[in-house]
């Protein structure tokens, strides 16, 4: 059957605020900045800075316009541990045989090939001088992420397939479905910012955002109870997409120079709450149901619906909230200045907290105006459902800096900086659906700075260890006797579980039989291309 609270994900990496990173966002925002590896909350001082520390805007002068991007890549590969569980009365020629790898295969919407441009487009102003000290800005940006997924499976004779229910029985379906096969999402943050010099070495300034998203998603649930064998005719496969049209976000930063070689800046943004509307579309396995009776799913009377009324087959009322987590950072920058006091270079230390261990930001909820209907007649009312990331809070560290060539009436500028951030998932809760892996970041770029314009361009990956996480629950007994992943009848407290069981959408999570569906080894990496450019008036 299909419903309820099956498919937060497509929004969980949709939606951003300002330049986080750890749990789904990598370091910077646009091309100068994550050249540095995101080690530029002190150094802002273009466009860039309405993502970074909008007390970096004080430091323009005149008008500035700043187009620039990030263009990102990202590979995933998924081994689950264990075997496809033999399925009673069915038979499936993959039975017995031990799960294939799975890769996301997916291309960006908007991109070339699997690379997806990030971009940020700002104009930066000091009206002229009429209000001594003051900078505004406006601006369009996201935030550094790869939001896309499209998982394929490698076939016994070759090929990595693109899994779809009720196809062909031969095809081996997905290790991965139950936690995401396909996903799409746009996010754009249109900002204005603001900053004043309070004293001649005070800078503050503040930030306010308002997103617009769009989202698709697919994932498998349990159409059938208690589906621990992962009977492919007994799974279901809910189709989402939403949208929302205002998620706001806020920030505030400072910048402090003590001395003229010596910067200490400080960012905060605030959490993001996000409520998405859209439909939904189910499918259902050749064995949905119970005990042979067949189930429909049919939209909730209009008076009865809390997304919104209107639903009909096929394109059902939903609606997602989940909220992302608020974060801060800090830096402190040294200026390598010439005779002339001007800057020929620096070197920057930043450090940062996002705190997704915050309940409100591991738990996603989603309903869906749907009820199951059998044959006979009488409903079962659909849940919301709440998915679960085992998150915990990220830091990260963050060293960057720049060195300048003059060229005669021009300057040549090399940049480059290094990363790291720990991993937002907990042990065991490594999931292909968001990437929540430690992370190293490494990145060089140049920018040519000639009269009013700059062109900035850089290269960066991003390492990740392989993840594995632990346990032995594949594959599952169907025997009431032998449930739980000790196989003694017991099913663990949903506070004490390691992985993320499969969506029941009769059932809340502490109702949900335990059947970890991410046991196995995640490997993982980013690639990126930096591309920019400033004209100043």
């Amino acid at each position: 059957m299909s419903k309820g609270g099956m498919v937060p994900f497509a929004v969980l990496v949709c939606f951003g605020s300002a330049a986080h990173a750890g749990g789904m966002y990598l370091p910077g925002s646009g091309a100068i900045s994550t050249s540095r590896a995101g080690a530029a909350v002190a150094s802002a001082d273009n466009g860039e800075a309405i993502g970074l520390n909008p007390a970096g805007l004080a430091k323009s002068e005149g008008t500035t316009i700043t187009l620039s991007m990030a263009i990102i890549d990202y590979a995933m590969s998924f081994q689950r541990r264990g075997t496809y569980d033999d399925i009673p009365n069915v038979d499936l020629p993959y039975e017995g045989s031990p799960y294939p790898l799975v890769e996301d295969d997916s291309s960006a919407p908007l991109g070339i090939g699997g690379f997806q441009p990030i971009p940020v487009i700002a104009v930066t102003t000091d009206l002229g001088g009429r209000v001594p000290n003051l900078r505004l800005a406006a601006g369009i940006y996201a935030p550094n992420s790869y939001p896309f997924r499209d998982l394929c499976t490698h076939q016994p004779g070759g090929g990595c397939k693109k899994y779809q229910v009720n196809n062909d029985p031969n095809e081996l379906p997905s290790p991965g479905r139950y936690d995401i096969v396909k996903r799409k999402a746009l996010l754009l943050m249109p900002t204005i910012a603001a900053s004043y010099r309070i004293l001649p070495n005070l800078d503050v300034g503040a930030r306010f955002g308002w997103g617009f998203s769009n989202v698709s998603s697919s994932v498998h649930v349990w159409s059938a109870p208690g589906n621990v064998v992962e009977d492919v005719g007994g799974d279901g496969l809910l189709e989402v997409s939403g949208k929302d049209n205002f998620v706001p976000s806020y920030g505030a930063g400072f910048a402090f120079r003590p001395t003229p070689a010596i910067e200490i800046a400080g960012n905060y943004n605030s959490e993001i709450h996000i409520n998405a509307k859209g439909t939904a579309n189910t499918t259902l396995g050749a064995r949905s149901g119970s005990s042979g009776i067949p189930v429909m799913v049919v939209p909730l009377p209009d008076d009865a619906a809390l997304c919104a009324p209107g639903g009909v087959v096929g394109a059902f009322k939903a609606c997602i909230t989940a909220e992302l987590p608020r974060s801060a950072s800090l830096g402190g920058r040294y200026k390598f200045l010439g005779a002339d006091s001007k800057e020929r270079g620096d070197i920057e230390l930043n450090v940062g907290w996002e705190n997704w261990g915050a309940e409100a930001s591991t738990d996603y909820r989603v309903k869906i105006d749907s009820e199951i209907v059998t044959a006979g007649g009488g409903g079962f009312a659909i849940k919301q459902n709440v998915v679960r990331h085992g998150f915990q809070d990220v830091f990260n560290a963050r060293l960057g800096g720049s060195w300048r060539f003059p060229m005669g009436a021009n300057t040549l500028i090399a940049r480059g900086g290094i990363g790291y951030d720990t991993a937002a998932a907990k042990d065991g809760w490594f999931r292909s659906d968001i990437d929540g892996s430690s992370r190293t970041t490494l990145t060089a770029g140049a920018g040519y700075r000639t009269g009013r314009f700059q062109f900035d361009a850089g290269f960066g990956v991003v390492l990740e260890p392989d993840n594995n996480n632990p346990g032995d629950c594949n594959p599952i007994s169907s025997q009431p006797s032998q449930l739980g992943c000790n196989r003694d009848g017991m099913n663990a407290p949903l506070d004490e579980r390691q992985g993320p069981d499969p969506i029941n959408p009769l059932l809340v999570p502490d109702q949900q039989l335990q059947a970890p569906v991410n046991q196995g080894t995640y490997e993982s990496r980013y690639i990126m291309f930096m591309l920019g450019a400033t004209a100043a008036f």
